[in-house]
């Protein structure tokens, strides 16, 4: 499922638990924290598994560069996709 239809659905899940519909601005504000919170949570992984692919791949430098720019595509992707949420 694409970013943009999970963030609808969790903006849909909330008003249900809510028991109220939200007006347009209260479901972009919503929006807007959800698309932050994933995109802090994608940093915080990025930064964790660059930290990782450092130390076990300390010896082939050249395999840690292939493995942090793979995860900097994949940020770059996801940063894309969620500015498609606005």
């Amino acid at each position: 499922m694409e970013l943009k239809k999970k963030a609808q659905k969790a903006v849909w899940d909330i008003e249900e638990i809510v028991g109220a519909k939200f007006s347009p601005g209260q479901k972009e504000a919503v929006d807007k924290i959800i698309e932050d919170l994933v995109i802090e949570a994608m940093q915080e992984c990025e930064a964790s598994y660059g930290h990782a692919a450092r130390n076990c791949c300390s010896e082939d430098e050249d395999m840690a560069h292939k493995i942090g720019r793979e995860i900097g595509q994949a940020r770059e992707a996801l940063i894309a996709n969620l500015s498609g949420l606005r």
